[in-house]
């Protein structure tokens, strides 16, 4: 037995040993949550490396996220005893790679190796752009569900000239991919979905090239391989040589990202697809207690379409998962936020505390009660901080600065703050620029007059001097700090803010000045190589790319700050993917809410929910509680809520009900006996103004909604302290409303 495997082998359970051993041909790794997946895969490549002198060069490793390939790329240099600031350039995400290979090989595609990357709302703008020049209407076709329709045919590996309509929305929108395409191109830029798309064209028409990284890549290595999508698992195939060494480490159980185009089964049928390949099951669980497990195995189990396998762990039972059923969305607040408080209070600490639910806007009341207790807090997954307003706008002047051809950075930069530039003279800017047959930034620098006048020409001469100063910084080798700096104050930006006295404001200076400390600690941490070296380029230059780049490549997860300790976090069962708390709240455990409504009549979709419900369920290492409201309000309306499916699916072993404030207490819930229906209204209505005496509103009486518009009063009830209606509105139909969210009709 070689010394690599001595040294480890009492650290792995006999089935990683056994992953992490098997060296030739394809291999899945069935990897349950907890299971020690990473180790699995560091020991395998530092096998492989120490064992039989495979260079790391000829390993590629990959996964989903940034800060899975950091922590990849830690363990690694650990277990290699490698205690240099070198990288491992090929253990990285799957669009680094695609970025690596287009600036490498991009020009067979006519790309510049420059070329920019553009983020969400940069894509959507240009979106946006051919709408417009199409002349067709963005509120027939919304510009998110026109972007959405087009990366699904990029992720399906889809060009336009491949795509088949199946309507008119696809019709109409396959001509928009058409316009979208072209002015990527024309601003020598691509976005997230290209860097994949283009990378298997690469190898599909260049049989070199293909051959050149199937010769590199003696081993492939891929983390998550539950969520990946069709070109993502097309360009695996094209990377794989003769050899067939490709071991893939997922879990079926939680691919939960079908909506953004993963594929279940990739998973399922790989064993199929590659007849020879060797299964390992890691099942043994190192984070949650044995009733957690218990629990989360129960749920899963009603899928039908998954891998057999079934969590265990040596360690004890521990407590049963705790149901809180509370009368409304405010008192679960209360309860969850006052229960975690109590927490606190015994000694827990608040970032070992997580509060997840099923879509974002379950967060508002829990955010009112946070404030109202004095709880610190912080949401993963709202405005994420490289996209906020100010951060765009400042990196808009970095993008433009280092591609002057980028018609959206140049767009936005020039108009933040405003310049007195409106869209005609835009026009005669890039009309101009066009004519001369130059780039936006060199038209700029280089005409003295521009084809503008008054407060326009005043301002397009001013920026064109910060945009000058800013090339000759870039070029001089200056300091990226400095340039940020300069950007800031000489664009005019931190003036505005200053000026303007409100909390917003504040707030977006804070932001800028977090950009700052952002930019410096990466220029002190970051070194020139072969990988951000480029030809002739300054080391400014290179840099300002690899933050571009790595901006571009962020992450919900990557945003959840370490070094903020002391907070309690809440976030969707989305975004806690791969995360662990030893205290877990799961909320809104309601039918319509989780699983969402939109999935209930599908049974592919119910399934992806029910593996979200697991993902949620086995984040908790210690203790789970479980929280629904009877009731919900939304925008004024009162919504009466049915139990989880989930909540049903937990055996009663392993689940105990701590707080139960069903709706058999409240007086609106009691009914006198009455011989017919009819009647029983009757006296339900008379018993209501008996119990009250007096009423704001009365039945019959016309009332007016801000939401639902106009409407009549059928009925008149207490709902706890509230004086509750039952309407019937002239277009939304009946609904039962808060009195105070409603007005009297003339």
């Amino acid at each position: 037995m070689s010394s690599f495997l001595e040294k480890i082998q009492s650290q792995l359970n006999s089935q990683q040993f056994e992953a992490v051993t098997h060296v030739e041909g394809p291999l899945l790794i069935l990897a349950g949550a907890g299971s020690g997946k990473t180790r699995v895969l560091t020991c395998r490549i530092a096998h492989l490396v120490y064992d039989y002198q495979i260079p790391l060069e000829r390993i590629l490793a990959m996964t989903f996220s940034n800060k899975a390939a950091r922590e990849m790329h830690q363990r690694l240099k650990v277990l290699l005893g490698d205690e240099s600031d070198r990288r491992y350039p090929w253990i990285s995400t799957f669009h680094s790679v695609g970025v690596r290979l287009l600036r490498r090989f991009g020009d067979r595609l006519g790309l510049d190796p420059q070329f920019v990357i553009y983020d969400s709302n940069d894509q959507l703008d240009l979106i946006k752009e051919s709408l417009e020049n199409l002349r067709i209407s963005d509120k027939a076709f919304h510009p998110k569900a026109v972007h959405a329709r087009i990366s699904h045919w990029k992720n399906e590996g889809l060009f336009t000239a491949q795509v088949k309509p199946l309507n008119f929305f696809d019709e109409t929108t396959l001509q928009v991919y058409r316009s979208y395409q072209e002015l990527l191109r024309k601003a020598q830029a691509v976005d997230f979905d290209d860097l994949l798309l283009l990378s298997s064209q690469l190898c599909s028409s260049n049989e070199d090239i293909q051959a050149q990284l199937r010769g590199q890549w003696q081993h492939i290595l891929v983390d998550e391989f539950q969520d990946t999508n069709r070109i993502q698992y097309r360009l695996l195939k094209q990377f794989l040589g003769e050899h067939q060494n490709i071991s893939v480490v997922g879990d079926d159980d939680q691919s939960i990202y079908g909506w953004r185009g993963a594929r279940v089964e990739n998973i399922l049928n790989f064993d199929r697809e590659f007849s020879s390949c060797k299964v390992v099951k890691l099942e043994e669980n190192y984070r949650s207690t044995g009733h957690i497990l218990e629990a989360a195995a129960a749920v899963i189990e009603k899928n039908e379409e998954r891998h057999q396998k079934r969590l265990w762990t040596r360690s004890d039972h521990g407590s049963k998962l705790k149901l809180a059923i509370l009368e409304d969305d405010r008192e679960e607040a209360r309860f969850v936020i006052t229960e975690i408080k109590r927490k606190l209070h015994a000694g827990v600490s608040a970032d070992q505390v997580a509060v997840l639910y099923r879509m974002n806007s379950i967060s508002r009341m829990f955010e009112e009660e946070c404030l109202r207790q004095g709880l610190p807090y912080k949401i993963v997954g709202g405005f994420r901080f490289y996209e906020r307003r100010e951060i765009k706008d400042v990196l808009s002047y970095l993008k433009f600065i280092m591609n002057p051809w980028d018609l959206i950075s140049f767009r936005r930069a020039i108009g933040s703050p405003p310049r007195g530039i409106g869209r005609v003279s835009l026009e005669k800017i890039e009309q101009a620029a066009a004519e001369a047959q130059e780039s936006l930034g060199n038209f700029l620098i280089r005409e003295a007059e521009l084809p503008l006048s008054g407060k326009a020409k005043k301002g397009a001469q001013a920026f064109a001097e910060l945009l000058k100063w800013g090339r000759d910084l870039v070029d001089s080798d200056g300091s990226f700090v400095d340039l940020l700096v300069g950007l800031i104050e000489k664009s005019g930006t931190l003036e505005q803010l200053q000026q303007d006295r409100s909390e917003e404001a504040r707030d977006r200076e804070s932001n800028l000045q977090e950009l700052l400390s952002a930019v410096q600690e990466f220029e002190e941490l970051w070194r020139p190589n072969s990988e951000n070296q480029r030809e002739g380029a300054s080391l400014l230059s290179s840099k300002i790319f690899d933050f571009l780049e790595r901006v571009a490549l962020i992450s919900d997860v990557d945003q959840l700050d370490e070094r903020t300790q002391e907070q309690v976090t809440f976030m969707t069962f989305h975004a806690a993917k791969g995360l662990e708390f030893p205290l877990c709240f799961m909320a809104a455990m309601e039918e319509g809410i989780f699983p969402s409504s939109r999935s209930i009549d599908s049974p592919v979709q119910l399934e992806e929910e029910r593996r979200l419900c697991y993902v949620g369920m086995t984040r908790a290492m210690k203790l789970l509680y479980l929280t629904r409201a009877e009731r919900r309000r939304s925008f004024g309306s009162i919504n009466y809520g049915l139990p989880s499916r989930f909540l049903d699916e937990i055996p009663e072993a392993h689940r105990e009900c701590i707080v139960d404030h069903s709706r058999s207490e409240k007086a609106f819930f009691k009914r006198k006996s009455v011989r017919d229906q009819e009647s029983a209204t009757a006296d339900f209505d008379e018993f209501d103004q008996e119990l009250t005496g007096h009423f704001s509103y009365r039945r019959g009486e016309k009332v007016l909604h801000p939401s639902f518009g106009e409407g009549v009063v059928q009925r008149v009830e207490f709902l706890g302290d509230d004086e509750c209606l039952t309407i019937q509105f002239l277009t939304k139909g009946r609904k039962r409303v808060l009195s105070q969210f409603v007005k009297k009709s003339a």
